[in-house]
């Protein structure tokens, strides 16, 4: 029997159903000669809903004022000959939460999702030229700052625009549009709309920068550049520059509080090997001005092999290079990840840096999820592992660095190093050599513990410079 109710189910999913059950009366004969197919859902008389058979979902929509969510009455329900269904006409529902409409046809089972929803015209997310606006919603404003080296034509700028579930913007996303004045889109979904104007502010003063190789952001690898505009995007008068700017002086950094080096590249056996590298791609052109800042108090976040620049600022001895790196700048893939993503532990979980992290169920309390499932991460790493002159563990990686282990699973994946002044905390360096500090994913996933890399950057950022 249970072979032959395989094959049953088998046959519903052919068709459409993805949930199958059966009743077994001992008689051993299953009917599923019938259809469970919801052909119209109507609320109130006039809001029928929009049926969607491979998602199992009846969206309803009501207009953007109505109020009435709390007691609606189903008027019409017509599903396929012979079925019965959980819910009927007549019956009142609450629908500010969604109702499971449960279709039943001789033995065949298929649950549908009936969700209402008003109808709301929202702008959620602005890209101009590759830098991400800050949107208020309450004054309906998108403000984007740029710096004068942006690379950005502001008089024909490609924009990108994401608006809310069913609605559109005009003009439309992906198109261009003169950005050197006030700039108004408009986002509708039926009965609401919505005009938002974006300004785009230059920044002569940046509070951060991201600092590269490249002339602009654009020009970047997709790591280093998924990082540059994380930092643009989220952290309030930041910007990017190249080497060459900061060597130049092009770029002013009077009121700049911290540096963000991300490199991306394949792994180095030796500092020698690192500084020679990234001395052919200016790094080194700008050191003296990097040094000055330090010592004055700025504060850096250092990524993947760019926690050697901390050698370089001489915040750290050129013999603690780290001793177990790897990577070829490829992605590994995302069978990496599986259900439960790579993860790495905190050696203190109040260190500030992960303050109010999202946690995998289960996981223990100083796991720390920066990856999600689905994540293809580009796995370049520079750590410590416990062999060699650190084979007794993270106290010996903190003694030869001066450092503090922040992360690790037999080994130390991130430290922090003391600021100019001796002191932890302001004006101190972040490495974060994992590659579990992943920017950028080339295949598709559905972002949560990932947002964590963000949630880290900005506690840094804070924990640094305040």
């Amino acid at each position: 029997m249970k072979k032959i109710y395989s094959i049953i189910c088998l046959l519903g999913l052919l068709l459409g159903f993805t949930a199958c059950s059966k009743d077994d009366h001992g008689t051993g004969s299953v009917n599923v000669g019938g259809s469970c197919l919801v052909e119209q859902f109507v609320l109130d008389g006039k809001y029928e809903g929009t049926i969607t058979t491979d998602t199992r979902l009846i969206k309803v929509k009501v207009p953007v004022d109505f109020t009435q969510l709390a007691d609606m009455e189903v008027t019409s329900l017509k599903v396929a000959e012979g079925a019965q269904t959980s819910i009927k006409v007549g019956d009142h529902l609450n629908f500010n939460a969604d109702h499971m409409l449960r279709v039943v046809n001789g033995d065949l089972q298929l649950d549908y999702r009936v969700s209402v929803r008003n109808d709301e015209a929202l702008l959620k997310n602005f890209v101009l030229g590759g830098v991400k606006g800050a949107i208020n919603q309450q004054d309906k404003t998108v403000t984007v700052s740029v710096t004068g080296n942006s690379g950005i034509d502001l008089a024909n700028a490609t924009f990108e625009a994401v608006c809310s579930e069913d609605a559109t913007c005009s003009p439309a996303s992906g198109t261009k549009g003169n950005f050197t004045e006030p700039f108004v889109l408009t986002v509708k979904d039926n009965t609401a709309v919505n005009t938002y104007t974006v300004y785009v502010t230059l920044i002569e003063n940046p509070v951060a920068l991201f600092v590269g190789n490249a002339a602009t952001v654009e020009e970047l690898n997709d790591e280093e550049k998924a990082a540059a505009k994380w930092l643009t995007s989220n952290i309030s008068g930041a910007a990017y520059a190249s080497w060459s700017d900061v060597a130049s002086g092009n770029i002013s950094m009077a009121e700049c509080k911290l540096i963000f080096f991300h490199h991306h590249h394949g792994s180095f056996g030796n500092y020698k090997a690192f500084a020679e590298h990234v001395d052919e791609q200016g790094a080194m052109t700008a050191l003296a001005k990097m040094k000055e800042f330090w010592q004055k108090g700025g504060a850096f976040v250092l990524g993947r092999s760019a926690v050697n620049y901390a050698i370089a600022l001489g915040a750290m001895p050129e013999d603690a290079y780290p001793n177990n790196v790897w990577g070829d700048a490829n992605g590994e893939g995302s069978d990496l990840m599986g259900d439960d993503p790579w993860h790495t532990y905190a050696y203190d979980v109040n260190h500030p840096l992960w303050k109010g992290l999202k946690t995998y169920p289960g996981a223990p309390e100083n796991a720390i999820y920066t990856l999600d499932k689905d994540y293809t991460i580009c796995n370049t790493t520079s750590q410590f592992g416990f062999w060699d002159i650190y084979a007794s563990g993270k106290d010996a990686v903190e003694a030869k660095t001066g450092g503090r282990a922040l992360t690790g699973d037999n080994s130390v994946n991130a430290w922090e190093l003391k600021a100019y002044n001796g002191e932890y905390g302001k004006g101190g360096i972040i490495c974060l050599g994992s590659g579990l500090y992943d920017w950028n994913s080339p295949t598709p996933y559905e972002s949560n513990y990932h947002d964590n890399m963000g949630k880290i950057m900005l506690n840094a950022f804070d924990y640094l410079t305040k």
